[in-house]
Protein backbone atom coordinates (compact mmCIF):
# COMPACT_ATOMS: atom_id res chain seq x y z
CA UNK A 1 0.00 0.00 0.00
CA UNK A 2 1.30 3.46 -0.94
CA UNK A 3 0.74 6.43 1.38
CA UNK A 4 1.20 10.12 0.62
CA UNK A 5 1.59 12.68 3.40
CA UNK A 6 1.82 16.45 3.33
CA UNK A 7 3.00 18.36 6.38
CA UNK A 8 5.45 15.67 7.43
CA UNK A 9 7.92 18.17 8.89
CA UNK A 10 5.45 19.33 11.55
CA UNK A 11 4.74 18.10 15.05
CA UNK A 12 2.22 15.38 14.24
CA UNK A 13 3.30 14.80 10.66
CA UNK A 14 6.89 13.93 11.52
CA UNK A 15 5.72 11.29 13.97
CA UNK A 16 3.18 9.94 11.49
CA UNK A 17 5.88 9.61 8.84
CA UNK A 18 7.91 7.40 11.18
CA UNK A 19 4.86 5.26 11.92
CA UNK A 20 4.11 4.88 8.22
CA UNK A 21 7.68 3.84 7.52
CA UNK A 22 7.59 1.28 10.34
CA UNK A 23 4.30 -0.23 9.18
CA UNK A 24 4.88 -3.38 7.11
CA UNK A 25 1.56 -2.85 5.28
CA UNK A 26 2.89 0.41 3.82
CA UNK A 27 5.35 -0.27 1.01
CA UNK A 28 6.02 3.34 -0.02
CA UNK A 29 5.69 6.67 1.79
CA UNK A 30 5.61 9.79 -0.38
CA UNK A 31 6.31 13.00 1.53
CA UNK A 32 5.46 16.41 0.10
CA UNK A 33 7.31 19.23 1.83
CA UNK A 34 9.38 22.33 1.30
CA UNK A 35 12.41 20.75 2.93
CA UNK A 36 13.81 17.26 3.28
CA UNK A 37 12.73 15.16 6.25
CA UNK A 38 16.31 13.88 6.45
CA UNK A 39 15.08 10.39 7.27
CA UNK A 40 17.17 7.71 5.51
CA UNK A 41 14.72 4.96 4.59
CA UNK A 42 14.32 3.07 1.28
CA UNK A 43 10.52 3.27 1.60
CA UNK A 44 10.55 7.07 1.69
CA UNK A 45 10.20 9.10 -1.50
CA UNK A 46 10.40 12.88 -1.10
CA UNK A 47 8.73 15.39 -3.39
CA UNK A 48 10.04 18.86 -2.58
CA UNK A 49 8.15 22.00 -3.54
CA UNK A 50 9.36 25.57 -3.08
CA UNK A 51 5.84 26.77 -2.43
CA UNK A 52 2.56 25.02 -1.65
CA UNK A 53 1.04 26.81 -4.62
CA UNK A 54 3.08 24.37 -6.76
CA UNK A 55 1.14 21.31 -5.58
CA UNK A 56 -0.71 20.85 -8.85
CA UNK A 57 2.59 20.63 -10.72
CA UNK A 58 3.65 17.49 -8.80
CA UNK A 59 0.30 15.69 -9.06
CA UNK A 60 1.71 12.82 -11.12
CA UNK A 61 4.47 12.20 -8.55
CA UNK A 62 2.27 11.74 -5.49
CA UNK A 63 -0.13 8.97 -6.51
CA UNK A 64 -1.01 6.68 -3.61
CA UNK A 65 -3.90 4.75 -2.07
CA UNK A 66 -4.18 6.54 1.25
CA UNK A 67 -3.50 10.22 1.90
CA UNK A 68 -2.71 12.14 5.08
CA UNK A 69 -2.87 15.92 5.49
CA UNK A 70 -1.02 17.40 8.46
CA UNK A 71 -0.76 20.95 7.14
CA UNK A 72 -1.19 23.72 9.68
CA UNK A 73 0.40 27.01 10.65
CA UNK A 74 -0.39 30.12 12.67
CA UNK A 75 -1.02 33.68 11.57
CA UNK A 76 2.15 34.68 13.40
CA UNK A 77 4.30 32.25 11.46
CA UNK A 78 2.44 32.79 8.16
CA UNK A 79 2.78 36.55 8.50
CA UNK A 80 -0.78 37.48 7.56
CA UNK A 81 -4.35 36.19 7.47
CA UNK A 82 -4.06 35.77 3.72
CA UNK A 83 -0.93 33.63 4.00
CA UNK A 84 -2.56 31.60 6.77
CA UNK A 85 -5.55 30.84 4.52
CA UNK A 86 -3.24 29.81 1.69
CA UNK A 87 -1.83 27.04 3.90
CA UNK A 88 -4.72 25.99 6.14
CA UNK A 89 -7.42 26.22 3.50
CA UNK A 90 -6.20 26.56 -0.08
CA UNK A 91 -3.32 24.04 -0.01
CA UNK A 92 -5.40 21.50 1.91
CA UNK A 93 -8.22 21.69 -0.63
CA UNK A 94 -5.85 21.40 -3.61
CA UNK A 95 -4.19 18.37 -1.99
CA UNK A 96 -7.61 16.82 -1.40
CA UNK A 97 -8.60 17.31 -5.04
CA UNK A 98 -5.38 15.65 -6.18
CA UNK A 99 -6.08 12.69 -3.87
CA UNK A 100 -9.59 12.41 -5.29
CA UNK A 101 -8.26 12.50 -8.84
CA UNK A 102 -6.07 9.54 -7.89
CA UNK A 103 -9.12 7.66 -6.56
CA UNK A 104 -7.88 7.75 -2.97
CA UNK A 105 -9.03 4.90 -0.78
CA UNK A 106 -9.03 7.27 2.19
CA UNK A 107 -8.18 10.88 3.04
CA UNK A 108 -7.25 11.69 6.63
CA UNK A 109 -6.67 15.22 7.85
CA UNK A 110 -6.06 17.30 10.96
CA UNK A 111 -8.47 20.16 11.50
CA UNK A 112 -9.13 21.94 14.79
CA UNK A 113 -11.43 21.73 17.76
CA UNK A 114 -14.34 24.18 17.29
CA UNK A 115 -13.82 24.36 13.52
CA UNK A 116 -16.90 26.14 12.19
CA UNK A 117 -17.35 28.07 8.95
CA UNK A 118 -19.68 30.48 10.79
CA UNK A 119 -17.45 31.08 13.79
CA UNK A 120 -16.76 34.63 14.92
CA UNK A 121 -13.10 33.63 15.29
CA UNK A 122 -10.98 33.77 12.14
CA UNK A 123 -8.92 30.62 12.88
CA UNK A 124 -11.96 28.43 13.54
CA UNK A 125 -13.78 29.95 10.57
CA UNK A 126 -10.97 29.08 8.14
CA UNK A 127 -10.76 25.55 9.51
CA UNK A 128 -14.53 25.18 9.16
CA UNK A 129 -14.49 26.36 5.55
CA UNK A 130 -11.63 23.99 4.84
CA UNK A 131 -13.61 21.06 6.26
CA UNK A 132 -16.67 21.96 4.22
CA UNK A 133 -14.68 22.25 1.00
CA UNK A 134 -12.87 18.96 1.57
CA UNK A 135 -16.20 17.26 2.26
CA UNK A 136 -17.38 18.61 -1.07
CA UNK A 137 -14.59 16.78 -2.89
CA UNK A 138 -16.55 13.56 -2.39
CA UNK A 139 -14.20 11.01 -0.86
CA UNK A 140 -15.47 7.51 -0.26
CA UNK A 141 -13.64 7.65 3.09
CA UNK A 142 -12.88 10.98 4.78
CA UNK A 143 -11.57 11.09 8.34
CA UNK A 144 -11.33 14.50 10.02
CA UNK A 145 -9.54 14.83 13.36
CA UNK A 146 -10.30 17.81 15.61
CA UNK A 147 -7.63 17.63 18.32
CA UNK A 148 -7.32 19.83 21.37
CA UNK A 149 -3.97 21.47 22.22
CA UNK A 150 -1.31 19.26 20.65
CA UNK A 151 1.32 18.16 23.12
CA UNK A 152 4.72 17.09 21.85
CA UNK A 153 8.18 18.40 21.01
CA UNK A 154 8.06 21.04 18.27
CA UNK A 155 11.00 22.14 16.15
CA UNK A 156 9.51 25.61 15.84
CA UNK A 157 8.58 27.76 18.85
CA UNK A 158 4.97 28.91 19.11
CA UNK A 159 4.55 31.30 22.03
CA UNK A 160 0.79 30.93 22.47
CA UNK A 161 1.00 27.13 22.43
CA UNK A 162 3.98 27.13 24.79
CA UNK A 163 2.07 29.25 27.30
CA UNK A 164 -1.06 27.11 26.95
CA UNK A 165 0.98 23.95 27.43
CA UNK A 166 2.52 25.25 30.64
CA UNK A 167 -0.96 25.97 32.00
CA UNK A 168 -3.07 23.14 30.61
CA UNK A 169 -0.79 20.12 30.93
CA UNK A 170 -0.44 20.34 34.73
CA UNK A 171 -4.17 21.14 35.02
CA UNK A 172 -5.16 18.19 32.86
CA UNK A 173 -3.36 15.77 35.18
CA UNK A 174 -5.92 16.60 37.84
CA UNK A 175 -8.85 15.69 35.60
CA UNK A 176 -10.47 12.35 34.67
CA UNK A 177 -9.35 10.94 31.33
CA UNK A 178 -12.53 12.01 29.52
CA UNK A 179 -12.20 15.62 30.66
CA UNK A 180 -8.44 15.66 30.05
CA UNK A 181 -8.94 14.83 26.37
CA UNK A 182 -10.91 18.05 25.91
CA UNK A 183 -7.83 20.07 26.87
CA UNK A 184 -4.81 18.26 25.42
CA UNK A 185 -4.11 15.75 22.66
CA UNK A 186 -0.77 13.89 22.74
CA UNK A 187 0.68 13.76 19.22
CA UNK A 188 1.67 10.13 19.80
CA UNK A 189 -1.99 9.23 20.26
CA UNK A 190 -3.17 11.38 17.36
CA UNK A 191 -0.63 10.04 14.86
CA UNK A 192 -1.41 6.44 15.83
CA UNK A 193 -5.16 7.00 15.38
CA UNK A 194 -4.59 8.70 12.02
CA UNK A 195 -2.63 5.72 10.77
CA UNK A 196 -5.22 3.24 12.04
CA UNK A 197 -8.20 5.10 10.58
CA UNK A 198 -6.48 5.87 7.29
CA UNK A 199 -5.63 2.21 6.71
CA UNK A 200 -9.10 1.04 7.75
CA UNK A 201 -10.73 3.54 5.36
CA UNK A 202 -14.23 3.48 6.89
CA UNK A 203 -16.88 4.46 4.35
CA UNK A 204 -18.35 7.95 4.60
CA UNK A 205 -17.33 11.07 6.50
CA UNK A 206 -16.05 10.64 10.05
CA UNK A 207 -15.32 13.60 12.34
CA UNK A 208 -13.31 12.54 15.39
CA UNK A 209 -13.47 15.11 18.18
CA UNK A 210 -10.75 15.68 20.76
CA UNK A 211 -12.67 13.79 23.47
CA UNK A 212 -12.65 10.69 21.27
CA UNK A 213 -8.99 10.73 20.28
Amino acid sequence: MFATIIGGTGLTGSLLVRKLLDDPAITKVISIARRSLEVPNPKLEEVLVRDLAELSSVESEIRAEIYFCCLGTTIGIAGSKENFEEVDHDAVVVFAKIAKAHDARSFTLISAMLANANSMFFYNRVKGRMENDVRGVGFRSLIIFRPALLVGSRREFRLSEAVATVVLVPLSRLLPTGARKRFITPVETLSERMLTEGKAAPAGVHVIEAKDI
